[in-house]
């Protein structure tokens, strides 16, 4: 810390927080309706599966490329190309309204979908709920890191991930069964209805509590500054990464085969008899408790299977996951009811392992300052190569038989991804040992430019003394010298460049609670 502009880190920066927000009970209250909203976004995402037959009765369009089309490219591309422009007002909106906005948006969308008269239409408003969700998980992770009370961020994430499955079963479930009671138009506008009330509730209730504002109190530890990279230098690591490119083309397939399953296990088994009733009894609860059970069963077995072997545990995690479950889901295609829904629930215990544990290995092949562009670049490839396996339904349920293509394009790429996970793991583990060693060669070079040597002046007066004041020679009146400091330019270097060079308490980018800011993008104060 340079004497003359000392940020004392015992007392670091605190960002305005409202006095309500301190109070735990308003935390968890805070924390429910932000859950509540994802799922809402899960049950208006895939409403369209639950009611699928009854709107292509009506609309005249084929449950091949034109329903491929709409659950699936279309929707995905609307959703990952809009996510960038959320973004950038995520950083300068107020959050709550913007959740309350683009809730809004895609709840009047959904609604608007019952009135639909065409396939366009519906298309269109497929392709505006698209754009408005793509800001609902970033924002809502952001409220949820800033609000949660200390100790409890887990526990809070968990309850927001738990949304995925409770709207996915509200809309395959329920939302079948509401529409042979009601029609799918009503079905459509009470699922875009339900946003109304918790928007309301929302607007009147909760603030933005402030970025950065979790754990006031609590002492910021530093972090080590992470070298700026160039898109050069970001292409070149992944085109010289092929753990990186086959993981990206596994991860793709076994998304692909969850897509399939997702939006056609209500015409896949309507089309076997089974009743709406039947369907809706079991597949209402069973994908929320089965598919939360696997993704906490993951990450327990991710941090437990890499203690047991550090290189290819997580690939033989992955491999066991997609391999097992692939029978367990034959069982459920091959079985009469009720024993194929039995079979689902180990079936989707075991399948929902894969994600969380995936991204961990993506994650563990780049460095620090690449890792939020792969992150977003690993999930536009898997999310939209992924939506493409919707096109193939028609042509092999048209070659084979809707049994026989649904047992071809899930367990059959189940385990197929599940073997190529088995056949990269030493390609990846040479990625990410590679990607270590460059860490650690990193961390050397960062050390030894922290230290002094004969060749490098060392300055040893204050801040004010290296931009140009003149003084005596002496040494600080703290008795120690000032760590170097390196001109960036032939005149000396400006207040902003000194000020990147000193550890602030809080970086004001996104409100991310740092020393220094460990993303790709330059650090503003």
């Amino acid at each position: 810390i340079y004497p003359s502009i000392c940020l004392r880190q015992e007392e670091p920066l605190k960002s305005p927080v409202s006095k309500s927000v301190q109070n735990l009970r308003y935390k968890w209250y805070f924390v429910v309706l932000i859950s509540l909203t994802n799922v809402l976004n899960c049950l208006d995402t895939y409403i369209v599966s639950g009611v699928a037959t009854a709107v292509q009765e009506e609309l005249k369009f084929d449950s091949g490329t034109q329903y491929g089309l709409l659950v699936g490219p279309v929707f995905t591309l609307a959703k990952t190309l809009s996510a960038a422009p959320i973004g950038k007002l995520l950083e300068i909106s107020d959050r709550v309204q913007l959740l309350l906005i683009i809730t809004t948006v895609w709840s009047f969308a959904t609604i608007l979908s019952g009135l639909s008269q065409s396939y366009l239409q519906l298309l269109s408003l497929r392709v505006v709920q698209g754009v408005a969700m793509s800001g609902c998980i970033p924002i809502g992770q952001s409220l949820l890191f800033d609000v949660t009370p200390s100790g409890r961020l887990g526990l809070a994430m968990a309850m927001y991930n738990t949304g995925v499955y409770i709207g996915y079963g509200m809309a395959i479930g329920l939302g079948a069964q509401f529409s042979t009671i009601y029609g799918w138009r009503a079905t459509f506008m009470a699922s875009g209805a339900l946003g109304i009330p918790v928007v309301a509730v929302i607007f009147f209730t909760l603030t933005d509590p402030g970025k950065g504002s979790r754990d006031q109190t609590h002492t910021i530890q530093p972090r080590k500054q992470v070298h700026r990279t160039t898109t050069a230098e970001f292409l070149h690591h992944w085109l010289m990464a092929p753990g990186l490119i086959l993981l990206c083309i596994g991860c793709s397939l076994r998304n692909a085969a969850g897509n399939i399953w997702g939006y056609n296990v209500v015409l896949y088994y309507r089309s076997q008899g089974v009743s709406v009733q039947e369907i809706a009894l079991w597949l209402s609860w069973l994908p929320m408790v089965a598919g939360a059970l696997g993704s906490m069963l993951g990450g327990y077995f991710s941090d437990k299977v890499i203690e047991w072997r550090p290189d290819g545990g997580r690939l033989l995690l992955l491999t066991t996951s997609c391999c097992f479950s692939a029978p367990l889901m034959a069982l459920a295609i091959l079985l009469p009811a009720p024993f194929s829904f039995l079979c689902l629930i180990p079936g989707y215990a075991i399948a929902e392992m894969w994600l969380g544990v995936a991204m961990t290995i993506m994650v563990g092949m780049v460095p620090d300052n690449m890792r939020t562009s792969s992150v977003a670049l690993y999930l536009f490839f898997v999310d939209n190569l992924g939506s493409l396996g919707l096109l193939v339904v028609q042509p092999v349920k048209a070659m084979v038989g809707f049994r026989l293509g649904m047992l071809i394009m899930v367990p059959g790429i189940y385990f197929f991804s599940g073997l190529q996970f088995w056949a990269i793991q030493p390609i990846v583990s040479r990625n990410v040992k590679a990607t270590k060693e460059k860490a650690k060669e990193l961390s050397e070079e960062e050390e030894l430019e922290e230290e002094p040597n004969e060749e490098t002046p060392i300055v040893t007066g204050t801040a004010g003394d290296y931009l140009g004041e003149e003084h005596d020679g002496k040494e600080p009146e703290h008795g120690r010298r000032t760590p170097q400091l390196r001109r960036r330019t032939t005149r000396g270097v400006s207040m902003v460049d000194l000020l990147d060079m000193v550890q602030a308490d809080i970086c004001w980018h996104r409100g991310h609670e740092c020393m220094v800011c460990t993303c790709t993008r330059p650090k503003r104060f």
